[in-house]
């Protein structure tokens, strides 16, 4: 089965060595508190998602970011040493349908093709099958603060920072229906004395921008079949469709063990 094309430009070509720079970062004190954050978000997260076999895909280090699911065939992919398979995911050598959960670690932002990339995962979930994507929210403290670093040669501000929106309408071409959104670490990137010294954007920022923090966690399902109806002769105009509309506590609501088990 082919993957369908998307319409799109050519993205700007990361470094050959941004995968060592952000597996660097990931080890400073800004780093080591993105990780921390991520990790509480998708402790929640990969525990509602059962299955076989989950594929962590990484940018940088092979983060053990899959802890937390409840599934007992676990690997990791990417090009830094410690991966269990190594290839960029753009160039998955997996086969169709054999993976349940696929976890994107910060992948679209680093990877020269994302487009590529998620077609690429997509192919490998098994139908109803999970696909979790972690990125850098471009709508936060943290985007706001790239714009003045655009052309900084730096990880992680080479990054894509690909709106979240966007990434859900690249997930409807490919059959993947998005389930939840969340969204964390709302402080400014800095560490030490400066970060506690605006400490206090941790407590507005989870009550009034809630899904604009550092990183976003998109939960996206893959359809079980894709039915194209036929093209009516005459149709009237649609208004586009909010591409993600369910909050992540509906979400958890939903997929909430029943407490009479």
């Amino acid at each position: 089965m082919a993957i369908p094309r998307l319409i799109r430009a050519p993205f700007r070509r990361q470094p050959p060595d941004t995968g060592a720079a952000f597996a660097a970062w990931l080890n400073t004190p800004t780093g080591e508190q993105l990780l921390a954050e991520e990790r509480r978000v998708l402790a929640d997260v990969l525990p509602r998602l059962p299955g076989l076999r989950a594929l962590q895909c990484c940018a940088g280090t092979p983060e053990s970011l899959l802890e937390a699911s409840v599934m007992p065939l676990k690997w990791t992919l990417g090009t830094q040493p410690g991966v269990d398979i190594v290839a960029r995911p753009s160039q998955l050598p997996l086969p169709r349908q054999c993976l349940d959960l696929v976890l994107l670690h910060h992948s679209l932002d680093f990877e020269d093709d994302p487009h590529l990339v998620l077609g690429q995962l997509a192919r490998a979930l098994q139908p109803g099958g999970a696909l979790v994507v972690v990125g850098f929210q471009p709508l936060g403290l943290w985007g706001l603060w790239r714009l003045f670093r655009l052309h900084s040669p730096k990880v992680p501000w080479i990054g894509r920072f690909i709106r979240p929106h966007r990434v859900s309408d690249w997930l409807q071409v490919l059959a993947c229906e998005v389930e939840g959104f969340d969204s964390g670490l709302y402080n400014l990137p800095l560490a030490g004395s400066m970060r506690r010294r605006f400490r206090w954007l941790d407590t507005l920022g989870a009550r009034f921008w809630s899904q604009h923090g550092a990183f976003y966690v998109l939960v996206a399902r893959k359809r079980a079949a894709v039915m194209r109806p036929l093209r009516p002769r005459f149709s009237l105009p649609q208004a586009a469709p909010n591409v993600v509309p369910v909050s992540m506590a509906r979400w958890r609501q939903r997929h909430e063990p029943d407490a009479t088990e």
